[in-house]
């Protein structure tokens, strides 16, 4: 077996950490090298890993500026094939890294690969496991598959969770790895995006299960949140795209800003805003170098649907009904648009 450099990228992750590392020893793929990338953690986490883990590199960041620093710094040490990126409070089963490399080795165009992940706390959720870019920039979840059903060896999507991800490593560095003027939510659904646009395949491999608990951030990341989504739209769609969609973009952000007020996070949201427009000169110099990659046409892997939302926020049956007709609106607009698209 062709060694595999696993990447841990951790912030403050002393709780979970020990877990997971034991859990990859435990991996029945015994050729791989483990890297714990720190970002400038505060709780002694990275300290641990030097005191208890002699098998472990550690390598502590000169700054924390997000996962993407940190994932570039292994994708920049790593020699193999394949690199696995992970953060620091996933648990797998024995099998999992055995079995995505074997469908990777099927499929020569596939970028990214990544375990089935279960949330214990909420059996229900499935929109880690593959989804869909909205034409407005919004996940599109998948529905949970049926248990009664067979499902297939592996399944392609436009994005997956960059939570647990196996790279083919040339096609990473191809792609320019990870965008690091990215923060958080946007970080890797950029990079997944570019490997979907550029021809490449990212998917979800059935039977190979990661334990991890999602975190509800509220309204705490609203500035990077915004700030990254229009990073995203002006590096990614076309300017043709972007002229005929600016009727539902408009309509999409008063009702964000709408719910951040009520939220209490205005001043955020307008700051990101300004922030794009500081940055925008950066963000189309990117754009030029990634549109000469693209050769995917956003009606092929932009789309319409079902904007993903935590249930508590639409589980009234008025606001339901509401979330229902509100989506109906886009989806009708997308379906005239498209074929310009």
């Amino acid at each position: 077996m062709e060694p595999i450099t696993i990447g841990i990228i951790n912030y403050n992750g002393l709780t979970t950490l020990p877990q997971t590392i034991e859990s990859l020893r435990l991996l029945d793929y015994p050729a791989k090298n483990v890297i714990v990338v720190d970002n400038q953690s505060t709780d002694g986490s990275y300290e641990w890993v030097i005191d208890n883990c002699p098998d472990v590199t550690a390598l502590r960041m000169d700054r924390n500026i997000g996962p993407n620093y940190a994932r570039n710094a292994v994708l920049a040490r790593a020699t193999g094939e394949y690199v696995f990126l992970m953060d620091n409070d996933i648990v797998f089963e024995p099998d999992m890294l055995a079995h995505l490399v074997s469908i990777m080795d099927e499929l020569p165009d596939a970028a990214v690969a990544h375990p089935e992940f279960d949330d214990p706390a909420v059996p229900d959720v499935h929109h880690y496991n593959g989804g869909w870019i909205h034409f407005v920039c919004a996940l599109i979840a998948r529905e949970k598959p049926n248990p009664a059903l067979p499902r297939p060896r592996y399944e392609p999507f436009d994005v997956v969770a960059g939570a647990a991800m196996l790279l083919r490593r040339e096609i990473a560095l191809q792609l320019g790895g990870f965008d690091e003027d990215y923060f958080i939510n946007w970080d890797d659904g950029d990079f997944m995006a570019r490997a979907t646009t550029a021809g490449y395949q990212c998917i979800n491999v059935p039977g190979t299960i990661a334990l991890h608990k999602g975190k509800y951030r509220g309204t705490s990341h609203v500035y990077r949140q915004v700030r990254d989504r229009w990073q995203f739209i002006l590096k990614l769609y076309s300017w043709r795209t972007l002229l005929l969609i600016w009727p539902m973009l408009l309509l999409f952000e008063l009702s964000q800003m709408a719910l951040v007020t009520l939220k209490g996070a205005l001043r955020d949201y307008i700051r990101a805003n300004f922030d794009v427009l500081r940055m925008l000169p950066h963000i189309l110099a990117k754009r030029r170098r990634f549109q000469r990659m693209k050769t995917v046409r956003d009606r092929d892997w932009l789309h319409a649907g079902e904007m993903y939302v935590p249930d508590t926020f639409v589980n009234h049956g008025l606001l339901r009904r509401l979330y229902r007709a509100y989506n109906g609106i886009f989806n009708a607009y997308w379906r005239l648009i498209r074929p310009l698209c």
